[in-house]
This record gives structure tokens, C-alpha cells and sequence, in this order.
């Protein structure tokens, strides 16, 4: 979707145009992506959230929000001025993704991609995630790459694939009842 490669055979499109007909600015304007590695940069929350872009305050703290992340930075010693360290080894697992989200909505994307974005989180951590995509989900297409399947549980679209195929589509309820693979999975969920 990000033009990081072409396709090798048939053909995206957005908005029923070719991926090919938009530029890689105008996608990459338009797509913000989230995966488990977190890059936090040694600077400021308020930096980190806005990265690359100019510093509007009033709108880090709006995507803070939006990624469930205000509630602990508003806490720090000095709020969004406070210092990360490099890499965020000074927040957890969670507080680091949840900033990576923030920094993603701060671009106010239509398209947003998360691949395994919460696949190391703690359960709460992953809750707040979740509530995060809840809020969001009206205002942008949100693609979710995922193992576990609590991360997609209120998705509207979920596809199964297995061997690169798509084996089974439908939401969590309707694959629930109507696919075995799909059952074989929520039962090794419960399992683990």
C-alpha cells in the first residue's frame, strides 16, 4: 500500500484508482504506519509525536489523546516536554506503542496500518490499543495485521489467510460460526 514494492501480480487500488496513479508523497501523506519495532527518538514527547512534521501542541496532545496515551504522559514530570530517552527505555512496552500511535494520528492519515502493532503488549496495554481503533475507527480506513485475536475482535472485515491465500473473510462473529479454521484459532487462543 506504501509503494515499498510493486505488486508482482495484480493490481491495488484505492479508491478505485491504481495504486500506481497516486505518488509516493500523496501516499505517503495519506498512510501512516505502525509495526511492533518502535523507534522513539532521544527528545521530547511533543517532538516525537509530531516527527517530521511542524510542532502544533494543541494537536500532539489531541493525537495523545486519541491513542490513549494522554492519561500517563499528562502525568510525566514535564508532560509532553518531558525527555525520552533513546529507543524509550525510559516508558514500557505499551506507553512506547501507544506514542508510536499518537505519532501515526498526529499526521491525521486516511489509510492507517498497524502490522503486529500490538503483538508484545501486556493485556491492558493492548486494551488501550484497542479503545484507541474503537475511536478512530469512522474517521480513517484501519488495516490490522495481526496473530492474536484480540486485536481484531471488532473489526468489520477480518481476513483469514493461510499460505499468502485468503481462505475466509467476514467479522469476528460471522467466522466464528462459519469457519473451522477460524474456530481451530479462538480454540488455541483459549488454550494458551
Amino acid at each position: 500500500l506504501v509503494r515499498f514494492y510493486n505488486p508482482s501480480e495484480g493490481e491495488l487500488k484505492i479508491n478505485e484508482k491504481p495504486l500506481s496513479a497516486y505518488t509516493l508523497e500523496s501516499l505517503h501523506h495519506k498512510i501512516a504506519f505502525v509495526t511492533q519495532r518502535i523507534f522513539i527518538f532521544q527528545d521530547s514527547v511533543l517532538s516525537n509525536v509530531a516527527y517530521g512534521m511542524p510542532i502544533d501542541r494543541e494537536r500532539v496532545i489531541e493525537a495523545l489523546k486519541q491513542a490513549q496515551a494522554w492519561e500517563f504522559v499528562e502525568k510525566l514530570e514535564k508532560g509532553v516536554e518531558t525527555q525520552l530517552d533513546e529507543f524509550g527505555t525510559n516508558l514500557s512496552g505499551g506507553q512506547r506503542q501507544r506514542i508510536a500511535l499518537a505519532r501515526a494520528l498526529y499526521k491525521k492519515p486516511e489509510i492507517l496500518i498497524l502490522d503486529e502493532a500490538t503483538s508484545a503488549l501486556d493485556n491492558k496495554s493492548e486494551r488501550a490499543i484497542q479503545l484507541a481503533l474503537e475511536s478512530i475507527k469512522d474517521s480513517m480506513i484501519t488495516f490490522v495485521v495481526a496473530h492474536r485475536l484480540s486485536t481484531i475482535e471488532n473489526a468489520d472485515v477480518i481476513l483469514l489467510l493461510e499460505k499468502g491465500e485468503i481462505i475466509d473473510s467476514g467479522d469476528y462473529g460471522t467466522l466464528l460460526t462459519n469457519s473451522e479454521t477460524f474456530q481451530a484459532l479462538a480454540n488455541k487462543t483459549k488454550e494458551d
